[in-house]
């Protein structure tokens, strides 16, 4: 039976069962659900190999005897699929999320076909006025203090390492000699290898760690010292084989550089690369003017978002997508917080709390989304696959991963949806801030 006919027959009755949660009560007559079983016969008769028949030409009395649980699951599937295009295409129903079909039984060829599908739509609200929001910008850090601190941090970036005899600090680089009481097992690679032992390397003391308790260890660390220490890796190490486990180190100080930022203008403006000093300032100059022109539309940005968000009194959210955005914010928590099995049982401790945390995260995130997504249906701004894919390609660059393995990651766990999102929010806010008042 096609399609055309099959949506034409079908009967939808739309029922509200809480907010933003609507149950569709499905029915196909008898006529149409005879024809799909006769439809679907005649398909199976076309493939069907019976003993003393040639291919095709069975009697479909025996053709509906012999495959009728096939048969019966082909118009199911068929008498469902048609179910759903006629959903879907109802635009009267802002659909956000499917939950599963309910058939109480199989469709049979002797009577009409019923069942229900449950979905999710949209929050209703009153839209903002979100054309011409009027925000406050602060005046924010002058042009010359810019100035300022963008060459003390050039200074600071190309600084030089100099050998030094004083105890070890923050920031210092240390070259080193380490072992540790870690068992290597067979065939380790060699960066588990260079993490538990190795001859003359360089640690630098700074944040993240290159291992777990070196920063506290060497600060005040001298040449030709050798100091020990515990190192507790946490549960999502990056060597797998190191996550969760305690390791002690022995370490020996072979020598000890620090950071001296360059002092002289003509000395930077040489590692610049720049003609001269007044190049250079010419140059930082300009960049200082574009960054504090950017830091002040991140603001408007921000305000306006926050602004037209705050325009909407709060309102119900679909239960089933804020379960699952509070669980996302769940596993985000947990992921801060847990970084060795000592947090672990802290962390179970104050669940509770942050389940709570969890869901009110979710609460403001979702109210922005639905509220933003409204205004992005207003104005017609979308999203594109290539924007999505630009995305993804800033992340493989960022992670360090390769494309194919972070595409494979957000489909296991449904990342796809949240770029979708997150670049929709973006193009809107761009398109309100566009039109703000500042």
């Amino acid at each position: 039976m096609a399609l055309d006919s099959l949506l034409k027959a079908v009967q939808l009755d739309w029922k509200e069962t809480e907010p933003c949660t609507r149950k569709a009560e499905i029915k196909f007559p008898l006529d149409a659900v005879a024809e799909a079983f006769n439809d679907a016969s005649k398909e199976a008769a076309k493939q069907a190999q019976v003993p003393g028949f040639r291919k095709g030409k069975a009697p479909i009395s025996l053709i509906k005897a012999k495959y009728k649980d096939y048969i019966m699951e082909d118009v199911a599937k068929m008498l469902q699929q048609a179910a759903f295009s006629k959903v879907t295409g109802d635009e009267s129903m802002d659909i956000v999320a499917f939950g599963a079909m309910d058939a109480k039984e199989a469709p049979a060829a002797d009577k009409e076909y019923a069942f229900s599908l449950e979905v999710e739509v949209a929050p209703e609200f009153k839209m903002p006025e979100y054309k011409g929001v009027k925000v406050k910008v602060g005046k924010g850090e002058t042009l010359e203090k810019h100035i300022e601190n963008r060459m003390k941090y050039l200074k600071d970036l190309y600084a030089d390492y100099v050998t030094v005899e004083e105890p070890a600090q923050k920031g210092d680089m240390l070259k080193v000699t380490y072992e540790s009481d870690f068992v290597l097992p067979e065939n380790a690679p060699a960066s588990l290898q260079r993490a538990v032992k190795s001859e003359e390397s360089w640690i630098w003391l700074s944040e993240p760690e290159q291992i777990p308790g070196v920063l506290a260890a060497l600060t005040g660390a001298k040449k030709d010292g050798e100091y020990t220490f515990k190192a507790e890796f946490p549960a999502d190490w990056r060597e797998k084989d190191l996550q969760g486990k305690t390791v002690n180190y022995k370490v020996k100080v072979l020598e000890a550089q620090r950071r001296v930022a360059v002092e002289d203008d003509a000395k930077l403006a040489e590692k610049l690369g720049m003609e001269n000093v007044e190049k250079m300032n010419e140059e930082i100059r300009k960049t200082a003017e574009r960054e504090l022109e950017q830091i002040r539309k991140e603001e408007i940005k921000s305000k306006v978002a926050e602004t037209v968000v705050g325009m909407v009194e709060d309102f119900p959210l679909p239960k089933g997508i804020l379960a699952s955005t509070s669980q996302r914010e769940f596993s985000r928590i947990a992921e801060r917080l847990v970084r060795s099995e000592a947090d672990i049982e802290a962390f179970k401790k104050d669940k509770d709390k942050h389940v709570e945390e969890a869901k009110a995260e979710a609460g403001k995130y979702l109210k922005k989304f639905f509220i933003l997504r409204k205004i992005a249906r207003t104005e017609k701004i979308t999203v594109e696959d290539t924007e999505v894919d630009t995305q993804i390609r800033n992340m493989s660059a960022y992670l360090g991963y390769k494309e194919k393995d972070v595409r494979k990651m957000l489909s296991d766990n449904g990342g796809y949806g949240e770029i979708q999102a997150d670049i929709l929010m973006g193009k809107v806010i761009d398109f309100i801030a566009s039109q703000a008042k500042a």
